[in-house]
């Protein structure tokens, strides 16, 4: 059975319809014209909204401030961006020392309190809660839910749950395509996403070859929905367990029943890891990937892809790209980069003793996971047009438009 369509893709390909780019019309990023609730105001009176969406990650909490200005239509004007560490995950034997309530914080100041009433929250979780028991998971969002209730904002049915991770893939294939001018209808090419979260990882592509998707192992590999009167097939896959965090502790074995991180084995382990160079780490880590990451029947070099979070953070990390613009890097360059940190050739003093281990397994993940080429072009992405690289200005869509709040 076909998954249904999510009611986010009908909303955007009503705005794509349009063929506006930016430089087509002076308004910034992202029309949401009947999305946003609207009020009885003069004409030519300015409107602001505004919308909050909690990430909840397995490392941590990030906060999206999204401000929405409507002239003639709602644009999408900024986003305030604060994350704190650690993730709701490390909670769960004390679900009430959740930190939700420090980034309420941040929204009471971003958003002003006149507003605060038609602000909507939505939290969703990934990947730190799908690895958690279930009793424990619900607990957590049941807190969260609690502080969320006692908060001045808006807080409708179901603004608190956990993201499928699917889901996530493509609510980040929507975000980056939107931001990027690749979801209009003058549009010939979209981009691919890459996203390497701390428990979790996905890969989501528009395929150009039938193949890719009769070659695809099961059926949730897929993802269909009817686009410009055409049905459109993405390619999209979550990967649990093969984040950067939980790839340390699978490469270890150090995982307790409820996927406790043993950081001292950890750290003794990925010195040794260091010491033992390039060829064995990446003999440990591929155990990993092998027989777990399905390589799909194309990556094409005309599929550019956008790399972002950990990919992001350890490409900084190792000085490949500038921490603040971002840059072009080529697969191979993780590659060259770990060998040098792992064998000591490189003048470049690494800032985490796991910077080997973790080079290695993004270089492991690209090559003999997914199967991308040494030459293939990724391009390592915080932000876009000021906003953050993610799945939650997917998501927030997908809320509003679920809300009806027109």
């Amino acid at each position: 059975m076909e998954p249904p369509v999510p009611p986010f893709l009908l909303l955007l390909a009503l705005l794509a319809a349009s063929g506006l780019t930016r430089a087509q019309v002076e308004t910034p990023l992202l029309d949401l014209s009947g999305v946003l609730p609207s009020l009885s105001r003069p004409a030519n009176h300015s409107l602001i909204f505004h919308a909050v969406m909690f990430d909840a990650g397995s490392t941590g909490t990030r906060i999206h401030v999204y401000t929405f200005i409507q002239k003639q239509l709602p644009v999408l004007d900024n986003e305030m961006f604060h994350s704190i560490k650690p993730g709701l995950s490390a909670y769960a034997d004390s679900p009430e020392m959740v930190t939700v309530t420090l980034l309420l914080k941040v929204a009471r100041r971003a958003v002003p309190r006149l507003d605060w009433k038609r602000t909507p929250l939505v939290l969703r979780a990934t990947a730190g809660l799908r690895l958690l028991p279930a009793e424990k998971a619900q607990t957590l969002l049941d807190q969260v839910q609690h502080v969320f209730d006692e908060s001045p904002f808006l807080v409708p049915d179901g603004s608190v749950s956990i993201m499928d991770g699917t889901n996530e893939g493509i609510l980040a294939w929507i975000s980056l395509n939107f931001l990027t001018g690749h979801l209009n209808a003058n549009a010939k090419k979209t981009v691919g996403i890459l996203d390497l979260g701390g428990g979790s990882t996905q890969i989501t592509f528009l395929p150009k070859l039938k193949k890719t998707v009769e070659k695809a192992p099961v059926a949730d590999y897929v993802a269909r929905f009817d686009f410009f009167n055409s049905t459109f097939e993405l390619y999209s896959h979550s990967y649990l367990g093969n984040g950067i965090m939980a790839a340390r502790l699978a490469t270890l074995g150090a995982v307790g029943a409820e996927g406790t991180v043993l950081n001292a084995d950890l750290r003794v382990f990925c010195h040794r890891c260091g010491h033992a160079g390039y060829k064995l780490c990446y003999q440990e880590v591929l155990k990993v990937v092998k027989g777990i990451i399905h390589q799909p029947y194309e990556l094409k070099d005309s599929n550019v892809f956008f790399a972002f979070s950990y990919y992001f953070d350890r490409a900084v990390d190792a000085g490949l790209i500038d921490g603040v613009q971002g840059g072009m890097l080529q697969v191979r360059d993780f590659k060259k980069r770990a060998k040098e940190v792992c064998n000591k050739t490189t003048r470049y003093l690494p800032v985490s003793p796991f910077l080997c281990m973790d080079l290695t397994y993004i270089a492991c993940l690209l090559k003999d996971g997914f199967g991308f080429k040494d030459g293939a072009m990724l391009q390592l992405t915080k932000k876009v047009n000021n906003v953050e690289a993610s799945w939650a200005l997917g998501a927030m869509l997908d809320h509003f438009h679920n809300l009806k709040l027109h």
